[in-house]
């Protein structure tokens, strides 16, 4: 239903193999993290991230053929510490989520700039290639991919540094998914 109602943000441009984990090195996340990749296209980095880290990994991805794949994958590598939900990333809320990555465009992060400032003020956001307009990087990274032959950037956030004042202040929206109450249940799944 929601494919219907909203255009997709971004089409899907899979991250270069060779990219994935230095990604998820940037980003920082240990046993104890919780990792949510926003738009997750075929669930590369999630899976990533639960192998190399063993966090509980969520990719959230519009696409159901998308999903399907991630998930195929996961079922393949018994990860029982991952889960890829079939939804629009403008209706979630990120409360308990301590790293977030998105490889969305900048106009694509400035539409879910509301749904990025319901993260936990020291959570770490990466993204890849686009700056979040208005938001000041508290790292960026420069890295050669040998899967496109170009170089890329990767900038990284955290709500309380990066995020203007005046927007800090806003309240999480009530309407929107919360992704606490779905990782609650995969940890219960994953102990």
């Amino acid at each position: 239903m929601l494919n219907r109602l909203r255009p997709r943000l971004d089409p899907f441009v899979p991250t270069g193999w060779d990219l994935v984990g230095k990604i998820i090195d940037f980003a920082g996340p240990g046993e104890d993290s919780v990792v949510v990749d926003l738009g997750s296209g075929d669930g590369r980095l999630v899976i990533e991230a639960a192998k190399r880290y063993g966090s509980l990994s969520m990719g959230i991805e519009l696409n159901p053929h998308l999903v399907e794949i991630a998930k195929r994958r996961a079922g393949e590598l018994r990860l029982e510490n991952v889960a890829f939900l079939n939804t629009d990333v403008r209706v979630v809320s990120l409360q308990g989520v301590t790293h977030i990555v998105a490889y969305l465009t900048s106009r694509a992060l400035k539409k879910i700039e509301h749904v990025l400032l319901t993260a936990p003020k020291d959570a770490v956001i990466v993204t890849h290639n686009y700056p979040i307009r208005g938001w000041i990087p508290i790292e960026v990274l420069e890295t050669w991919s040998s899967s496109d032959g170009k170089l890329h950037r990767l900038y990284k956030y955290t709500p309380r540094l990066s995020a203007p004042a005046s927007k800090q202040a806003r309240p999480p929206e009530t309407r929107a998914l919360r992704l606490d109450t779905v990782l609650n249940s995969l940890k219960a799944r994953h102990l």
